[in-house]
């Protein structure tokens, strides 16, 4: 007896997915209930002459994967067609020994896989693990919810698996896939339903969270017009560097994995499936290199947002890990970035599970660790697509955390120019050095913590804040003539210095002149900084908690605004000597 499938245009979302790729192993679940039959038919000449030759390339691919999951009865598998061209016939009759019967196309079916036995990879076993569950995450997650009627194995199921279908042309992928479904289809009773609803709610909430987290990190400057003038002014009048504040409208993420061309990067697209995000995939090192190269001669290269790295990016990572093993290449990666971009956010996206690698990641400057998959066993049980559920939530909360990093880009931005002006020979104040460069220090480290300890923000912010403060109580002594009593940097202002009897007004007077100087209206520097310092007092840190109403927070605003006042300043100073040059930031 035969098997006798006509596929027509109903079946075409679950068999392709939006750019027309065939999922083989979806074909495979058509034939679930196909235990006895000799010979399976595939009539394919309803749909479309692109389909029809899309199946007959794989046809052989899916015969494999029918005898590994269905049935390993000896027989002949028929594909009845209407249009393919005869040239790619002759191709699969030279590669397969086909035997054509006027539009119909006949293999046998062989009992002996295809594949051949290798040691299995670990890493690679977990990773496709991970890739295929999480993939049938973002399926449900789609669904919204499942009902008490719920298809697995035919045309109208809503896992469709499509962002995980590289991954399953592999046999022992699809198998183990195979018997998650099975599973699932025995087990689907009451109390599991409604524990995948509850999975499902969770998800979908914790999801919108890290849209409206990408939303806010898109609008950082946009949305504050007088701050986005400001920056404009001081670019065009006093020389601030472009790239600092580098317009885009779209966030830019580096994904550095050696698998993301075997089905990790559609996956990740999945994820992530904001259309305003540019995801690049990158190999490795090599890649890496490229691109950092790339940005020192580019005027028009976009500094990535955040990074995700994977650790095994090198044939020469070991398979099985020790504790005094080498490092894995990725680290190398993390190294490099930060090294270019300081505070570029780093999440490491690996299934390896060993508590070294993690504790490595935090000293090399990630901050975060996201476990991609969970420890692999011979065993599939229901309780797979929960802890699959687990492992996208850990992704999509991590991924929310880096974000908040990523708010700080600026911050470290215009901190790696102040760090380069401050060497200069004309600004010859090693305390003004050390200031600069402990802040940098702590600007890392409190940042990182944010995410690896879920600390609050706003503290960060305020402890920030009063860091700059510092490093203006080290800029005045070089603002002031103690001798002449009048600013250095406008020899003809008198004003009043530090005393007993006098608040110091050197930066004020020094910002006022700045703002005639280069003819800055409005809310100038030295009307921005009065602004700022006026929330010194206001901190709870300072303030205490007595009257609160009368208590302020630092913003991001307010501590990029003083940065760039004081970046105004040191640029003053430094030109007093035209013949050094300071380089930008890339």
């Amino acid at each position: 007896m035969a098997f006798n499938l006509k596929l027509n245009a109903g079946h075409l979302t679950f068999l392709f997915d939006k750019n027309d790729h065939l999922n083989i192993f979806n074909l495979v679940r058509l034939f679930r209930s196909n235990k006895d039959n000799q010979e399976i038919i595939i009539d394919v000449s309803e749909i479309s002459t692109q389909h029809q030759e899309s199946i007959a390339v794989k046809f052989t691919v899916f015969l494999n994967l029918y005898v590994k999951l269905v049935s390993n009865i000896q027989g002949t598998g028929s594909l009845i067609y209407s249009n393919i061209r005869q040239e790619l016939i002759d191709k699969l009759d030279k590669e397969f020994t086909l035997i054509q019967d006027n539009e119909i196309l006949i293999f046998e079916l062989n009992c002996q896989s295809s594949q051949k036995e290798k040691p299995k990879d670990p890493h690679l076993v977990k990773n496709a693990r991970g890739a295929v569950l999480l993939s049938l995450v973002q399926d449900l997650l789609d669904s919204q919810c499942v009902g008490n009627q719920f298809s697995i194995f035919d045309e109208k199921s809503s896992l469709l698996l499509h962002s995980a279908s590289d991954f399953l042309h592999n046999e022992e992928n699809a198998l183990m896939m195979w018997n998650v479904l099975k599973i699932w289809e025995t087990e689907h009773e009451t109390a599991y339903k409604a524990e995948i609803n509850r999975r499902i709610k969770q998800s979908l909430i914790a999801k919108k969270e890290l849209e409206e987290s990408f939303t806010q990190l898109k609008k950082q400057v946009s949305t504050n017009t007088s701050f986005a003038t400001f920056i404009k002014v001081l670019q065009s009048k006093i020389g601030l560097q472009e790239n600092i504040y580098v317009s885009s409208d779209n966030l830019h993420i580096w994904f550095v994995d050696d698998q993301h061309a075997n089905g990790w990067y559609k996956l990740m697209k999945r994820i992530i499936p904001d259309s305003n995000i540019n995801l690049e995939a990158l190999n490795g090192m090599e890649d890496v290199n490229i691109l950092i190269n790339l940005s020192s001669f580019s005027s028009s290269f976009i500094i990535p947002d955040l990074a995700l790295v994977d650790l095994r990016l090198s044939d020469s990572d070991q398979l099985v890990e020790n504790y005094n093993a080498q490092d894995l290449s990725g680290f190398k990666v993390v190294d490099l970035l930060l090294k270019q971009w300081s505070g570029l956010p780093i999440m490491i996206t690996s299934a390896s599970s060993k508590l070294w690698n993690m504790e490595k990641a935090i000293e090399r400057g990630a901050v975060a660790y996201w476990r991609k998959s969970d420890e692999v066993t011979d065993s599939v049980c229901k309780n797979s697509v929960l802890t699959a559920f687990d492992i996208n939530l850990q992704f999509i909360e991590k991924l929310t955390l880096v974000l908040k990093r990523a708010r700080y880009k600026y911050i470290f931005r215009i901190i790696e120019s102040l760090r380069t002006q401050v060497k200069s020979p004309a600004i010859k104040s090693v305390p003004l050095q050390r200031c600069i460069e402990n802040y940098a220090i702590e600007l890392e480290q409190k940042t990182s913590w944010m995410c690896w300890k879920k600390t609050d923000e706003i503290k960060i912010n305020d402890s920030l804040y009063l860091g700059v403060m510092e490093i203006f109580n080290e800029i005045e002594p070089l603002l002031f003539d103690h001798k002449n009593k009048n600013l250095v940097l406008f020899p003809g202002v008198n004003t009043r210095g530090s005393s007993a009897n006098s608040d110091s007004q050197v930066i004020n007077d020094t910002l006022d002149s700045m703002d005639s100087k280069y003819d800055i209206r409005g809310l100038g520097l030295s009307s921005r900084y009065v602004t700022c310092k006026s929330i010194r007092n206001k901190l709870p840190i300072i303030h205490g908690s007595e009257a609160e109403n009368n208590i302020r927070h630092a913003t991001l605003v307010d501590i990029e605004t003083l940065l760039l006042i004081i970046w105004c300043l040191l640029n003053e100073i430094r030109a007093l000597n035209p013949t050094i040059h300071v380089k930008t930031i890339t």
